[in-house]
């Protein structure tokens, strides 16, 4: 075999191994990550026929394609969250060859492995490959564009194959059109494309070549396209909603958000990751040096030099790539700017994810220009660092990543009440409606449901609507979520409800209620034959009279301090006790729960299981035993938590002795000493103290109550933060005794709110918004909130 050979085929092996480490990095958790409002809006719009999914999306800020190919997808599929996300893996990993062919074309194998490496790697690429959505299908189409155009623009010589060459243009044709019809950002990879082209034209009419057969052409291709696209966008102008202009944002900080997106992935503390997004730019902007290089900038794409072509070529490459890099950024800027448009988006840091793949190539053809520009061990040990450089900043990002992939039993365990005991001719409210998507995609069966609005405060005419919604039913389940705690503190809904239908069954599940309204008494314990559904059937043999016939266990893992719910079904012949219990692999018990039950064909048991707060790892086994016997359920894996933050020394700039309920004691506040003006955001840093440990998860609240009423909120409420300790990582059933928890807040001014002395309340409240009495270092009662401190706020 010649070298040339053996090369090739070493790079061949190594494109392969690079495109089963994208596909691994895409499909690696892909189910161990609850799904979130736009993937369960995805699933619920798939489900319907193709004329509803167009008319809907008509009126929306997508277009169908995704739709309709995730509809054919679930139904031969399924529409559960790991087939659902395996189908933007597959986009995912197909974008990594494109790039890699992509790369080939420009500069050789070398480049075009660099390049699918660093995409392979990308953050930002593996997040949305493994979401529910229709990002990795518009970039690969988009990118299918590109090298199309790239192959267009290289073959612009008298030589070049005729019937190849049609079907470049023809695939440019198809997959600009489906890029568009997939997402509409797409548009600004096709004028990117537009200048690229217009750009390449001119440097040809400059040296005396005739280009109005190309011009020609091109121009052809995107009446093409506009042609294909129009009967969709007749439509939409029909149909589509009038925008409204985006929220206002900093110029400043969407260049910082664009470039650490860009570079790393990461959307949030973008602060953090300063030195390493300028060292990524760095590499990349090493391109540029292709730029420089007199004998490539002086010569065309269709010089017949080998040398020459290959250095224009990098050249023309890196002048493309930066075109894709700053176009489409600066165009969704100054889309967000408008007052009002067909399509005026609002700055998300998802719609700069086709543009990834641009910088990929960039950082490839700065270090290869290192490579081929530096000679000597230097100039090798120089390439070498880049990559590392490179691929160490993608690998740091990428642990956070995936550590942050835990499913959590959000609507599982609730739901699952839900499809085996309602009746089909029940209706369910959700109060509120906020993440009416997520809860429907946990619902196996079709409910007429009615959902809360969750943009205002519950009024009459709210209840009313709900009351006239749910009056031809006798039995109605109501789920309240946080939100409701907000728009209907008072339980109007419910209120109005419990008018004509007795309340029978109520159970918290987290965060999240159910409640039963029937007009007779439901039976909530043994489930209908027709409605069971458990998540894991089960024919397992206690004993002669008592029979396992299913479970729900939604969790495989879970933190220290989290509680387990784990649902049991039992064919039981007379009464007995169910004790569910986790335990070690040596048989010790850390926590269990007696649930007694009643004869039945499919009688529910639930125990609600406290991981240890201490636990630091390991597997716990499931087990449930009756009867001197006892089954194996299942085992979760412990995973540490991350340290709570701490105050180096222990002290706080205020000391403080009050306590919440009979566990929680505030130790220290750390207040703000300067004035504050309208829209800006006061910090707050609380110290709290736990003397036992917790088997509730409670949620702190803290408000800036003005002197003057707020009409907006109906109360002097000006600013507010409702969350769970330490941004949601360190709920209060994680806390170990006597550990100081440092819990720090940013509370939001109202923009209107007026000049003048605000408090600061804080408190803590549990799942069904209860909050927890507060005693001062005496004893006495304080109500159910503490004035912390006061603020100024001034003109």
């Amino acid at each position: 075999m010649s070298r040339s050979r053996h090369n090739a085929l070493l790079y061949r092996i190594a494109a392969l191994a690079l495109l089963a480490l994208a596909f691994f990095l895409r499909v690696y958790r892909l189910g161990e990550k609850n799904i979130w409002w736009d993937e369960g809006w995805t699933v619920w719009m798939a489900k319907h026929d193709f004329a509803w999914i167009a008319l809907r999306t008509a009126s929306d800020e997508h277009p169908p394609l995704h739709y309709w190919l995730m509809n054919i997808w679930q139904t031969v599929f399924g529409a559960d969250v790991f087939t659902g996300r395996f189908f933007s893996v597959i986009f995912g990993a197909l974008l990594v060859a494109i790039i890699y062919r992509l790369g080939k074309e420009i500069g050789g194998a070398r480049l075009g492995l660099l390049a699918a490496l660093f995409l392979a790697l990308s953050r930002f690429q593996i997040w949305w490959a493994q979401d529910i959505k229709n990002y990795t299908l518009s970039a690969f189409f988009a990118w299918v564009s590109v090298w199309c155009v790239w192959q267009i623009t290289a073959r612009r010589r008298p030589t070049a194959d005729g019937r190849r060459q049609l079907l470049f243009w023809l695939g440019y044709i198809l997959a600009t059109f489906l890029a568009l019809f997939s997402h509409y950002l797409a548009a600004l990879l096709v004028l990117a494309n537009n200048v690229f082209v217009g750009i390449v034209l001119i440097s040809s009419w400059r040296r005396g070549e005739k280009i109005f057969p190309s011009l020609l052409k091109w121009s052809l291709a995107q009446v093409a396209v506009v042609i294909l696209f129009l009967p969709w966008l007749c439509l939409y102008l029909q149909n589509g909603a009038t925008w409204s202009a985006a929220p206002t944002f900093d110029f400043g900080l969407f260049l910082r958000l664009a470039a650490t997106v860009l570079a790393l992935g990461v959307t949030t503390y973008i602060e953090n990751y300063t030195f390493i997004v300028l060292g990524s730019l760095a590499i990349a902007a090493l391109s540029v040096g292709w730029m420089a290089r007199r004998q490539t900038t002086a010569d065309s794409l269709t010089s017949r030099s080998s040398s020459v072509v290959r250095h224009s070529s990098l050249a023309w490459a890196t002048l493309y790539m930066l075109f894709i890099a700053f176009i489409p950024p600066a165009l969704i800027y100054l889309l967000s700017l408008t007052p009002a448009a067909i399509f005026a988006p609002k700055i998300q840091a998802r719609y700069l994810m086709m543009l990834t793949p641009a910088l990929s190539l960039l950082l490839a053809l700065g270090v290869l220009f290192v490579a081929e520009n530096t000679r000597g061990r230097v100039g090798k040990i120089v390439t070498v660092a880049l990559v590392l450089f490179i691929v160490a900043a993608q690998i740091f990002t990428l642990r956070d990543y995936f550590r942050e992939r835990i499913l959590r039993d959000e609507y599982a365990t609730l739901s699952q009440m839900l499809n085996n005991f309602a009746f089909s001719d029940d209706a369910i409210v959700l109060n509120t409606d906020q993440e009416y998507p997520t809860f429907l995609y946990y619902l196996e069966r079709d409910f007429d449901w009615i959902g809360v609005p969750n943009g205002a405060p519950v009024n009459a005419e709210t209840v009313a609507r709900i009351a006239a919604q749910t009056a031809s039913h006798n039995a109605v389940w109501v789920v309240t979520i946080p939100d409701a705690l907000q728009k209907d503190p008072q339980r109007l809904v419910e209120q109005k409800i419990a008018e004509r239908l007795p309340k029978q069954y109520e159970q918290n599940f987290g965060d999240k209620r159910l409640t039963l309204y029937a007009s007779a008494q439901r039976n909530v314990q043994d489930a209908p034959r027709e409605n069971f559904s458990p998540l894991a059937a089960r024919d397992a043999v206690l004993d002669e009279r008592l029979k396992l016939v299913g479970v729900d266990l939604p969790l495989r893992e879970a933190f220290g301090g989290d509680v387990v719910s784990v649902v049991t079904y039992w064919q039981a012949q007379d009464l007995t006790t169910i004790n569910l219990s986790l335990q070690k692999q040596n048989g010790e018990i850390v926590a269990r729960a007696a649930i007694p039950i009643s004869i039945g064909a499919r009688e529910r048991a639930e125990g609600a299981l406290q991981i240890p707060p201490d636990a630091t790892g390991g597997e716990l086994r499931v087990i449930a035993q009756a009867r001197l016997n006892s089954l194996p359920l299942g085992i979760i894996q412990v995973l540490p938590r991350e340290n709570a933050p701490s105050s180096a020394d222990g002290t706080t700039s205020q000391a403080r002795r009050e306590r919440f309920g009979e566990h929680i004691a505030l130790v220290g506040v750390n207040l703000p000493t300067r004035n504050f003006r309208a829209g800006e955001s006061v910090p707050l840093t609380l110290f709290w103290q736990a003397d036992a440990p917790l088997q509730t998860s409670y949620t702190v609240f803290a408000h800036l109550l003005g002197e003057q009423y707020n009409p907006a909120q109906n109360n002097f409420l000006w600013g507010q933060v409702d969350q769970i300790p330490v941004e949601g990582r360190f709920p209060t059933n994680a806390w170990s005794p006597r550990q100081i928890i440092v819990d720090a807040y940013q509370i939001k001014l109202d923009e209107r709110a007026p000049a003048g002395a605000y408090k600061i309340e804080i408190g803590l409240y549990d799942a069904n918004g209860t909050r927890l009495r507060v005693f001062d270092a005496d004893g006495n009662d304080l109500g159910d909130a503490l004035i912390a401190g006061e603020i100024q706020v001034g003109n």
